[in-house]
């Protein structure tokens, strides 16, 4: 019978240390720190015209950026993903810069150039894009504001439009339904395990680490609020970081009008590499509609446009 329990017992220790094991490495994967490398991407390297700007928070970080100035009368944000530096989006941001927008660009928290601070998967970065709406209304006064995000990025866009009048209207690439699916998505194909064991205790560590509650992050529950908004929905058949379900659900949950462009064969921020004259047409169209309005651009303009 002794010799049972120490089984038993070991078994269980094992088992524990296993859990604990899987949580800690679920942890590091999503929110641990990541070297990267040291020199920035800038709209320099484009060709692009801009100035350097320095954004604080309401939360009291600084995030770099940049304003790339346009001819229109409108304005749009552009947010990369997770953890990704500001030059990661340059190439549309450009793009949009010659078909005349005004465009911001932007670092989240604790990425390259801007100050260091805790990752959240979008949780605190609502902050960061908040405060580059604040910059944009500063600078250029109210004009109608576009957001376009990628990843993570398009997932705060969304939440942050849904609450914000000055966002006219929302395009979103590769953005999660939620961010608890999204790390229960990874944990079963990366670990083979049920979900339900990890992301709990992960998403439970991180609010005690950085006073982050992830429950009020749902860009799924925030979609519907955009209406009567526009919302462009962009994805990659083939995203295997967010699954193109995110996609479905997002687009169902929306109000109307609304778009889902789906890339066959096509994998996670990809649609913008796959076709870029098709992909830069297709954003700067629904953004002269949406925050110009219909014919408001001269055709010669139109056809004028050129990729990165």
């Amino acid at each position: 019978m002794k010799r049972v329990r120490r089984i038993a017992t070991t078994s269980a220790g094992a088992s524990v240390a296993a859990w604990a094991a899987g949580v800690a490495f679920v942890y590091w994967r999503a929110f641990g720190h990541r070297g990267g490398a040291e020199r920035l991407t800038t709209p320099a390297d484009f060709g692009a015209r801009h100035e350097s700007l320095d954004i604080h928070t309401a939360d009291g970080v600084r995030l770099a950026g940049w304003y790339l100035p346009g001819t229109l009368p409108a304005a749009v944000v552009v947010s990369g993903g997770y953890r990704g530096a500001a030059g990661d989006v340059l190439g549309i941001s450009a793009a949009l810069q010659r078909s005349g927008f005004h465009v911001f660009v932007y670092g989240w928290r604790g990425t390259p150039g801007s100050e260091a601070a805790a990752h959240t998967l979008g949780v605190h970065e609502r902050n960061d894009l908040l405060a580059v709406l604040d910059v944009v209304g500063g600078r250029l006064g109210p004009v109608p504001i576009g957001l376009i995000g990628y990843s993570m990025g398009g997932s705060v866009s969304i939440s942050v439009a849904s609450g914000d009048s000055r966002v006219r209207a929302v395009c979103s690439d590769s953005a999660f339904a939620d961010p608890t699916a999204i790390l229960g998505d990874r944990i079963k194909r990366q670990l083979r395990l049920p979900s339900m064991l990890l992301v709990g205790p992960v998403l439970a560590l991180r609010s005690r680490r950085t006073g982050a509650h992830f429950s009020d992050f749902r860009p799924i529950n925030a979609v519907a609020h955009i209406s009567p908004r526009p919302v462009l929905l962009i994805h990659g058949e083939k995203d295997d970081a967010v699954p193109v379900h995110h996609a479905h659900r997002l687009f169902e949950a929306a109000g109307y009008p609304k778009e889902l462009w789906l890339i066959p064969a096509t994998g996670h921020v990809g649609a913008y590499f796959h076709d870029r004259r098709a992909y830069v047409d297709k954003v700067t169209d629904f953004f002269e509609r949406a925050l110009i309005g219909e014919g408001a651009v001269p055709k010669a303009k139109r056809s004028a446009r050129s990729s990165d």
